[in-house]
């Protein structure tokens, strides 16, 4: 799989990545990258540390000569070098369950999910080229937008900005539930034979079946997460996932095992099996929700609203947008309003966007019924 990441296909995920982190570390958001012109010392050590760990690069010893030169392609010459000699790469959680997580996927892993993944999509759909609208350091990104078209050898396209271009009979488009609905919502004219992928967060039936009606030819929902990879797979409207080829039945209801290794792992939802290799979700087991294909701890969220010197305490709970879930928050002030809500204006600006609560209100008890128990306000 490794030999198979061109010079190319390392400098689209490194300037996917490099604008994510510099965007972070500088807590503003950057344009697509370019060329680092104006980064300082300090943020190219950091740069070249996130590209280390990515990338693994520690394991051949070439991750001090990218503090040697600024040049966006010479640092993709560099990685594609030394993947061919790296176990695999690091992806990293969102974070918005706790602090981020990184989990390394082995080079092999990688190579399974991608046959599986070309099984379900090339054994049934005449697919032309790959259109990637997401980020392609994240992992359902660099599966489908990078490692599947260069296994399958068809071209790849990654769209850097807002703007979608124009589709073309063959085209599949890999993109995540919040531009899935964007699109349904603007009734754009399908041309035929166009099909689509949706992973980060199940897609609602509503927007699924407003695709199909328009006119997209298939779409193919993937259930996983970035601790296991790809799981499971459904051509919508199916209600049930088919567990992809490189995965089997674990030891009971709530585990799956990879075949090349034997390897077991818990699954983050409630599951029905339907058969040996079928399953419908049936809810998370923890009370992590997903807000715009990311997952979002309601709980942690409480924790850094409370961790603010202004905030007495708070309640967190599910809002919903219209079509969207957001989150809302009931807070009480250690002093006076105005205090508190420019301290949580401030400080939500910094956080990611499926973190902030949309609706904040104010006040002296926090909402409770005749048992004493939270409710909603």
């Amino acid at each position: 799989m490794a030999q198979q990441l061109t010079v190319s296909d390392c400098k689209l995920v490194l300037q996917s990545l490099l604008s994510a982190e510099l965007s972070a570390y500088r807590g503003i958001a950057i344009p697509y990258w370019q060329e680092p012109a104006d980064i300082d010392s300090l943020e190219l050590l950091h740069l070249a540390s996130c590209v280390n760990e990515f990338f693994c690069l520690h394991e051949t010893g070439a991750e001090d000569r990218l503090l040697m030169t600024k040049s966006l392609d010479d640092w993709a010459a560099l990685v594609a070098h030394a993947t061919c000699e790296t176990s695999g790469l690091m992806f990293r959680t969102s974070g918005s369950t706790g602090n981020p997580t990184s989990h390394h996927h082995k080079w092999e892993h990688i190579k399974a999910e991608v046959d599986s993944l070309a099984f379900v999509l090339l054994s049934s759909k005449p697919i032309k080229r790959v259109v990637s609208w997401l980020p392609l350091h994240h992992l359902y990104g660099f599966m489908l937008g990078m490692a599947f078209p260069a296994m399958a050898t068809i071209p790849q396209l990654a769209v850097t900005d807002a703007v979608l271009p124009k589709l073309s009979s063959g085209d599949l488009l890999v993109t995540v539930p919040p531009r899935w609905e964007y699109l349904a919502r603007s009734r754009r004219a399908w041309e035929p034979a166009i099909y689509g992928v949706c992973s980060t967060g199940e897609l609602s039936e509503h927007t699924g079946s407003s695709l199909l009606s328009q006119g997209l030819s298939g779409l193919l929902d993937i259930y996983g997460s970035t601790e296991t990879g790809g799981i499971a797979a459904r051509w919508l409207p199916e209600t049930s996932y088919q567990l992809l080829k490189h995965w089997q039945p674990g030891c009971d209801a709530q585990h799956i095992q990879r075949e090349n290794d034997g390897a077991e792992l818990p699954l983050l939802d409630n599951v029905e099996w339907d058969s040996e290799r079928h399953f419908v979700l049936k809810g998370r087991l923890d009370e992590v929700i997903s807000i715009g294909g990311v997952n979002v701890s309601v709980t942690y969220v409480g924790q850094k609203l409370r961790a603010l010197e202004s905030v007495a305490d708070c309640t967190v709970r599910v809002a919903k947008q219209g079509t969207q879930l957001r989150l809302k928050a009931f807070v009480i002030p250690r002093t006076s309003e105005d205090e508190t809500a420019t301290e949580i204006n401030n400080a939500i600006k910094l956080w990611p966007a499926a973190e902030r609560p949309v609706q904040i209100t104010y006040g002296a008890d926090l909402p409770t019924n005749e048992m004493g128990k939270l409710t909603d306000w």
